[in-house]
């Protein structure tokens, strides 16, 4: 029997100290696992080489290089590319060893199954989302700063068993990211573009509906109707800052000055 490919584990993080062990343990099979640290303050770094992650600290650029970056640190002729809130199950892990070795592939795709605010979403468009995140490493590179992906040569396939993702513990870690990545969308897509009054009206209501009645979010009871809203308002959020940061010329000019008494 032929010798079963090399598998490396590839993480970038930044002060994931309070999640990472969790996320290591369920990588004890790889090969080898790298981790890019990108100017952790919390001792991250320390808890990878402790837990036998192989370490470069690396200053943070924007995702996709950061991610390129690790891709080049791996030595493994196939790359599972993790994040420090995703767990790696046993099905999943016995799923990935079988489909390094079956030839025709070159990359497979992941469902993902995600725990939010307490509970296991699977409607309203939450699961299954399929990501690429198992290639052969020379094959691979991400692209696009923010919401990257992963491109790759040759075939695709998909995989069955998902990849546990614990994306937000509370509305409060939702807003806190939804708040950074309007900011980097309204840079990248908008630049300085104004988007029509129209989107910003009914843009997000009609993403609710969608999220909530289309791709049934209400069968996730409580839960359900508070993601649609809350994607709803990552919709408006983006809008409404894309809006007001592009004004016209006529808007520009200074307030008029208060008259004192």
């Amino acid at each position: 029997m032929s010798q079963s490919p090399s598998i490396a584990a590839v993480l970038i993080v930044q002060d994931e100290a309070h999640q990472l062990r969790d996320c290591l343990a369920t990588l004890a099979w790889a090969d080898e696992i790298v981790v890019v640290d990108g100017g952790s303050r919390d001792g991250t770094a320390d808890l990878a080489r402790a837990l036998g992650g192989r370490v470069v600290e690396r200053t943070f650029t924007d995702f996709a290089d950061q991610r390129n970056f690790a891709l080049a640190q791996a030595t493994a002729e196939w790359v599972l590319m993790i994040d420090a809130d995703e767990r790696v199950t046993e099905n999943l892990r016995d799923e990935i060893r079988e489909a390094v070795r079956r030839p025709g592939c070159d990359a497979y795709r992941v469902p993902h199954l995600d725990y939010m605010f307490g509970r296991w979403i699977r409607h309203g468009g939450w699961f299954p989302q399929y990501h690429l995140r198992l290639a052969r490493r020379s094959g691979a590179r991400w692209d696009r700063p923010v919401h990257e992906v992963l491109t790759v040569d040759g075939k695709v396939g998909t995989l069955r068993e998902p990849l546990l993702h614990f994306a937000h513990a509370d509305v409060r870690d939702f807003i806190r990211k939804l708040n950074r990545y309007t900011d980097d969308e309204v840079e990248r897509q908008w630049a300085g573009r104004r988007p029509p009054w129209w989107r910003v009206l009914c843009e997000p209501p009609l993403y609710f509906a969608y999220k909530y009645f289309v791709q049934s979010g209400w069968r996730d009871g409580g839960h359900g109707f508070i993601l649609a809203q809350l994607m709803a308002f990552y919709r408006f959020s983006r809008l409404a800052k894309a809006w007001t940061r592009s004004r016209p010329a006529e808007d520009r000019s200074a307030p008029p000055r208060m008259r004192a008494g």
